[in-house]
């Protein structure tokens, strides 16, 4: 900017008009500089002012300099410049900023001043107009009062910081956030606000965020009432004209904490009992196994299954049942004192984790089961439930959380088949009565860690058109030694040692894995059938297990179906329905396996939201030959059809078998007749060639020894 104080204030100052001119038109193209009579008349004007505005000198010389170029752009200026040059005249100098129009048309911005110059006898001689192109410097104060203006207001509280961790600038959303007045806020230091960082923590912190430019951590502001603020804070460390300080971005994240803290109470607690569930009892078990290493302390489990809820339940219903689980919840807490955590394992069964010798554990095991013998009482009504427990010890019976609770697990089953109320202690001796049982585990663990289980396909024919319009994926083992090994001998011990969920699971991608592929190439539109085992069954997170198995194998999930058998929905029929409607729901299949050989009751079946009854090959096997078992196969394809259900005959071996079962009007079967269980590559090579019709095609070519 121009400083009005530098030019010539009296003619004599000048030398010769010439030289003065010369000087002037040599200054900078934003420094406009015109010279006028004491009523103002321009009579010289410097180039760079000609330029500005597009004018030639003889187009403004000796005209009022209120009619110039520079002054049409504004009529407010010009009745200040006016008043001006009165001012001047008089021997008083103004200033003030013009807005005037270019030669290529912009609006910018001068900043004016008009001075007097006097003569020998102190009278005015002349005026002297001088501006500076201003308009840059408009434009930066403008965008940094937008910037400030936007730091202002943003929504995320903003702190700037002295290297000493003075605070010397806060924006209003940290003004509100902290509760302060911005003079309060800039006489403390960030140790004030934020505890965890008190000077020696700050100057650590400093070093840091020097090295590393930027940082993000979690802290906690402490507000002006005293109460904190969990915040989210991103840290930038600027350096700039030979200063340090740094910017502070503070989110506050209280309901993000409110919110992971509820996540973590639904994910660890149950909801019905506000117990720990069966996550949080392995984590907690987990550390004291660790602690009990190190101080060689026993650590024991037990497992407390309650009985005749199901019985409460159908009788008085869902609530009653509910109140009725409470109320044995906690007596169980009662009886432990606080002392030891109590968990919800699953509908029926909760859990003590105890850090002592085994004579605690059972004088507690003793006492809940006393206090479940006393009558509940639920809307004045009497309710007499009784338990089993089962109990593990650590070390002996297990060294890790899961396989104590998987020890415990077993011994109740054991107590619960010698009779109601009663504690069971496991022993690795009476688990295992069977010789060959523990060299079966043994080798099961073995195998599933050898890859030596295997997937085989069975596929399931529609008598109407005599074409596959599916396949079951049947689990195998083939021993290196003894072969295929029989489904009845490793099932039941992958079920009791919990093998069977990582088994079941792979079992379940692998299918689905092979039925896209298959897809994919035009083989198969039927659908895939996956056995599903009562553990998968039981689990919380089973239908979200099966939206992402979906997803990943890019499979439609009315193309799979999911067989269920009659025994893993009797015994808690509300929760079973509960599963299948959210299964169904996401639009899985469903098919009851072995229909006839549980104990499901025909009430239950009418309300079970299933697509498909399949006829155990039990029956299918005595039909040629006991009418009774015929009848039973034609009773269960009507009743299955009356309720709008496919039927499915499995085990079909015989063309007598398959005559019977056409007569009757069975819609799908699957069977030695027509095709063994295959493996995937043999079952493609089938699928490629398929014959025109399988009912009528000899199963000569799936002679292959399963």
């Amino acid at each position: 900017m121009e400083d009005s104080s530098q030019w010539p204030t009296s003619a004599s100052d000048f030398g010769s008009e010439q030289q003065l001119r010369d000087v002037l038109d040599r200054l900078s193209a934003t420094v406009f500089v015109g010279l006028l009579t004491v009523d103002g008349i321009l009579t010289y004007a410097n180039r760079a002012a000609l330029e500005a505005v597009g004018a030639k000198l003889e187009d403004v010389l000796n005209k009022p300099f209120d009619a110039t170029p520079w002054w049409i752009f504004s009529e407010i200026s010009r009745k200040r410049l006016r008043d001006a040059i009165q001012s001047a005249a008089s021997g008083v100098a103004s200033r003030f900023e013009v807005p005037f129009r270019s030669a290529q048309g912009q609006v910018r911005t001068a900043d004016f001043t008009l001075s007097p110059v006097f003569g020998r006898h102190s009278e005015v001689a002349y005026l002297i107009a001088s501006a500076r192109d201003i308009t840059q410097r408009k434009l930066a104060e403008h965008a940094l009062c937008v910037t400030q203006f936007a730091v202002d207001n943003a929504s995320i509280a903003i702190l700037q910081l002295a290297p000493d961790g003075r605070i010397l600038y806060a924006n209003n959303a940290c003004l509100r956030m902290l509760g302060y007045r911005r003079d309060a806020l800039l006489n403390l230091r960030i140790a004030d606000i934020d505890p965890a960082l008190s000077a020696a923590e700050w100057s650590e912190r400093w070093k840091e965020l020097k090295e590393c430019d930027m940082l993000r951590f979690d802290s906690v502001y402490r507000h002006a009432d005293r109460h904190e603020i969990p915040v989210d804070v991103s840290a930038s460390h600027i350096a700039y004209d030979g200063e340090e300080y740094c910017f502070f971005h503070a989110l506050d994240i209280t309901e993000r904490k409110a919110a992971e803290r509820r996540i973590h109470h639904m994910t660890h607690y149950d909801s019905l009992t506000g117990l720990p569930n069966r996550t949080l009892l392995s984590e907690h078990l987990q550390q004291l196994l660790v602690r009990a290493q190190a101080n060689r302390q026993p650590v024991s489990v037990m497992v407390i299954g309650l009985d005749r809820l199901r019985v409460v339940k159908e009788a008085l219903g869902h609530a009653r049942a509910d109140e009725a689980l409470r109320s044995a919840a906690r007596r169980i807490v009662d009886c432990v004192r606080g002392a030891h955590m109590v968990a919800r394992l699953s509908a029926d069964e909760f859990a003590i984790a105890v850090v002592s010798d085994p004579v605690l554990p059972e004088a507690l095991g003793r006492c809940v089961i006393e206090s479940m013998a006393l009558p509940i009482l639920v809307e004045q009504q009497e309710i007499f439930i009784s338990c089993n427990i089962g109990m593990a010890v650590y070390p002996q019976d297990g060294d890790s959380a899961e396989e104590l609770l998987k020890s415990a697990i077993t011994a109740l089953g054991r107590s619960k088949r010698h009779g109601g109320n009663a504690i069971h202690v496991y022993s690795s001796s009476s688990e295992s009565r069977n010789p060959g049982r523990l060299p079966m585990e043994t080798a099961l663990r073995s195998a599933w860690k050898r890859k030596e289980l295997l997937v085989y396909y069975q596929p399931q024919l529609c008598l109407s058109t005599g074409k596959i319009c599916g396949v079951e994926a049947l689990l195998r083992w083939r021993h290196p030694e003894d072969g295929v090994v029989s489904l009845a001998r490793y099932i039941p011990i992958a079920e009791e040692t919990g093998l069977i969920l990582p088994i079941s699971e792979w079992v379940l991608h692998e299918a689905c894995t092979q039925f896209c592929a298959w897809s994919r190439e035009g083989l198969l539109a039927g659908r895939m059938a996956v056995n599903l085992s009562a553990r998968q069954f039981r689990q919380e997170d089973l239908v979200s297990q099966m939206g992402r198995l979906l997803h990943d194998c890019e499979i439609d999930p009315a193309a799979l179906e999911l067989e269920l058998t009659e025994s893993m929905l009797v015994d808690d029929v509300e929760l079973a329905m509960k599963t299948m409607s959210a299964l169904k729901a996401i639009g899985i299949r469903l098919s009851l396996d072995d229909f006839g050989t549980g104990y499901s009751s025909l009430s239950y079946l009418k309300r079970f939201p299933i697509d498909t009854l399949k006829i155990d090959k039990s029956f299918v096997r005595e039909i040629p030959t006991d009418p009774k078992s015929a009848a039973v196969a034609d009773g269960i394809i009507t009743l299955g059809h009356r309720l709008a259900l496919g039927v499915l005959a499995e085990g079909v071996e015989t063309a007598e078998q398959l005559s019977v079962l056409y007569d009757s009007g069975c819609d799908m079967v699957q069977g030695y007749l027509f095709c063994r269980p295959l493996p995937a590559e043999q079952l493609t090579t089938l699928l490629r060639e398929p014959p025109t019709d399988f009912i009528l095609h000899s199963a000569q070519c799936c002679k292959t020894v399963v």
